[in-house]
C-alpha cells in the first residue's frame, strides 16, 4: 500500500478567548483550530476562531483546484464543547453551501450531546441563523475510549476496539477522556498512519510526575501538541482550572519519548515575548519544543 499524504496545518492554537489588544503577534490570535489532511479525507479538530479561515482555505482551494470535489466532505471532532472550541462554527463558511457534507463527531459531556449544544448555540436570540435553517448536510457520531474510526480512500467507519483491525485503512483517529479539565472533560485524540502519530491533548492540567495515561497515550508521537497556558510562577492562582505549564507538557514528552511537542492553549493575556520565553525556559527541559502557531504546517 503507498504511503498516504498527511500534513497537519494549525488555524488556532489561543485558549479561553481570542487577544483584546492591539499589539502585534507572530503567534496569532485564534482559539483552537487544527486541521489534518489525510490522503483525501478532511479531518478537523475543534471549531475555535480558527475555523473561519480554514473554511475561506477550503472554498479557495475548491474554487482553484481540479480534482478537488472531495474537500466538500470533512470530519470535525470536538475535544469539548467550552466555548472557546466551538465560537467559530456559526462562521464556518462550509455550513451555508448545500454539497458540504460534514461528519460532526465528540463526546457526550455531562447531559448533553454535541447535537444539542450546537442547536443552542446557532439558535436566535444567540445567533439569527438556526442549524435547522442550514443545507449543508450532516451526521453526528459519538466518540469514546471504546472506539476507533478507520479512514479509507473514501469514506470511513467507526468501530470497537475490541473489533479486528480491518485491511487497507490509510489512518485511523483513536480518543482518550481527559478527567482533569471542567467541567465534564475533555478528549484527546491520536492521529494514526502505518508510519506517523500525532497527539492532540488540550485542556488538561498536568500532575507531579506526569501523567501517566497520557504519557502511554502518547508514547513515541511524532507530534504532541499540549497544553501550555500558564508559566510556573503564575499556576497557583489558577491550580484546578483545567489547564498545564510548560514543565507539565515537557514532563510528559520527556516521558513519551515523542520527536517533536507542540506548547498549545496560549493564554491571550501572553504577548510574543512572554511566549518566546516559555518556549526557550521549555528547550531546556525537552529541547525539542515549540510554540504552535498559526499557519504553522507540517508535512510527512
Amino acid at each position: 500500500m503507498s504511503k498516504p499524504p498527511l500534513r497537519v496545518k494549525i488555524y488556532g492554537s489561543r485558549g479561553s478567548y481570542s487577544p483584546t489588544t492591539s499589539n502585534p503577534t507572530s503567534i496569532g490570535v485564534n482559539t483552537t483550530c487544527l486541521r489534518v489532511d489525510l490522503g483525501k479525507n478532511t479531518l478537523i479538530f475543534d471549531a475555535g476562531s480558527g475555523i473561519i479561515n480554514l473554511g475561506r482555505d477550503l472554498l479557495k482551494e475548491i474554487h482553484s483546484e481540479s480534482g478537488s470535489a472531495h474537500k466538500w466532505k470533512m470530519n470535525l471532532f470536538f475535544t469539548h464543547l467550552h466555548i472557546d472550541h466551538l465560537v467559530g462554527f456559526p462562521y464556518f463558511a462550509m455550513l451555508y453551501f448545500p454539497k458540504s457534507e460534514i461528519s460532526i463527531m465528540g463526546p457526550r459531556i455531562l447531559d448533553y450531546e454535541v447535537a444539542e449544544v450546537l442547536d443552542s448555540f446557532m439558535h436566535p436570540p444567540l445567533f439569527p441563523v438556526s442549524m435547522d435553517d442550514l443545507p449543508f448536510k450532516r451526521d453526528y457520531y459519538q466518540v469514546a475510549e471504546s472506539r476507533v474510526t478507520y479512514f479509507y480512500e473514501n469514506n470511513f467507519e467507526m468501530r470497537s476496539v475490541t473489533d479486528p483491525e480491518p485491511e487497507n485503512w490509510l489512518g485511523r483517529v483513536s480518543c482518550m477522556r481527559n478527567y482533569m479539565h471542567p467541567k465534564g472533560g475533555s478528549y484527546f485524540y491520536k492521529i494514526e498512519t502505518r508510519e506517523q502519530s500525532i497527539v492532540f491533548a488540550s485542556d488538561t492540567e498536568g500532575f507531579v510526575g506526569g501523567d501517566k495515561r497520557l504519557i502511554k497515550f502518547a508514547e513515541g508521537a511524532d507530534i504532541l501538541f499540549h497544553d501550555a497556558q500558564y508559566r510556573p510562577e503564575d499556576y497557583g492562582m489558577f491550580q484546578g482550572f483545567g489547564h498545564s505549564t510548560f514543565e507539565m507538557a515537557c514532563d510528559v514528552a520527556e516521558k513519551a519519548g515523542v520527536r517533536k511537542l507542540l506548547l498549545f492553549h496560549h493564554d491571550p493575556k501572553h504577548d510574543d515575548e512572554t511566549l518566546q520565553t516559555i518556549e526557550r525556559e521549555a528547550q531546556k527541559i525537552f529541547p525539542e519544543t515549540f510554540l504552535a502557531s498559526e499557519d504553522m504546517e507540517f508535512a510527512f
